[in-house]
């Protein structure tokens, strides 16, 4: 259309008989400019806009103040086998939130940190005495950290992200890992027939993920290997154990349909959830 019209335009301005050829063209070329910077201003202002003022309050409007029991199961079942020795160097967590993560990163020997947007999350992380959480944008702090970090991880984060956002975040996150370094992430499951429950339930997401996409991306930044696990529900109690009993027959049910009607018997994670575990070369 751009090109079409610029010809169109140099065909007018030629026909002038006031020496004005391509006069047309350049108006046309700078009304466009003119549009799609006020596009993209008018945009970015109002993706702002909504994430300033939900993350303003994030807890008290949504997320609430855990006791980080939750974050612990989560933890010691998902994350905590993905990640290196707490001697291989340090780690960070972003959107870290109330910095649940970081203080069982820490009780383990690791060298952790963590890092959020929200000033209400961060403020709730250093009245709980959790002094390792600080406010800012981990893309900044990923810049300057080149090389450096053994392990960063990102619990229910990259759903908040634009496309284009979790692109970059990928390549900011295999810069800043050292050699061998990994990316442990918690996210959304889109293949899961529950999926929306996650992905809906807040009004800051933007995406949720397969193990494909996942791998896809994981390719692009230039990880070396990748691999995707489900986020079932583990028992730590009577009713938990219940839920687990009900949840494997139901489990088995999903990827019996997927893999009706994929052809694909194996590999299915149906989950609402699903962690990843991307690494850099050595």
């Amino acid at each position: 259309m751009y090109q079409r019209i610029t010809q169109n335009s140099d065909q007018a301005g030629s026909s002038g008989r006031d020496g004005t050829t391509g006069a047309g063209t350049l108006m046309i070329i700078i009304y466009i400019r003119n549009v799609v910077t006020y596009n993209l201003f008018v945009t970015t202002v109002a993706n702002s806009t909504l994430r300033d003022r939900l993350y303003e309050a994030y807890a008290s409007q949504h997320a609430g103040c855990g006791d980080g029991k939750a974050t612990a199961l989560t933890y010691r079942h998902d994350i905590h086998p993905l990640l290196p020795r707490p001697s291989s160097g340090p780690v960070t967590d972003i959107g870290c939130g109330q910095g649940h993560l970081v203080k069982l990163l820490v009780a383990d020997g690791y060298d952790a940190h963590g890092i959020d947007i929200s000033p209400e999350q961060v403020a709730i992380a250093h009245a709980a005495g959790i002094d390792r959480v600080r406010h800012g944008d981990y893309r900044a702090m990923l810049t300057i950290r080149q090389n450096q970090l053994a392990a960063v991880t990102a619990t229910d984060l990259l759903e908040h992200l634009t496309k284009d956002e979790v692109l970059r975040t990928f390549d900011l996150v295999v810069q800043a890992l050292s050699p061998g370094g990994v990316f442990v992430a918690r996210v959304p499951n889109a293949v899961s027939p529950l999926g929306g429950h996650i992905r809906y339930g807040d009004f800051t997401h933007e995406s949720s993920y397969t193990a494909r996409s996942v791998r896809q991306l994981a390719a692009a930044a230039g990880f070396c290997s990748v691999s995707v696990q489900p986020c079932p529900p583990v028992a730590h109690g009577l009713m938990s154990a219940a839920r687990v009993a009900a949840w494997t027959p139901v489990s088995a049910l999903f990827k019996i349909a997927l893999a009706a009607e994929t052809g694909m018997l194996r590999g299915h994670v149906v989950t609402q959830n699903l962690t990843f575990v991307a690494r850099k070369a050595s």
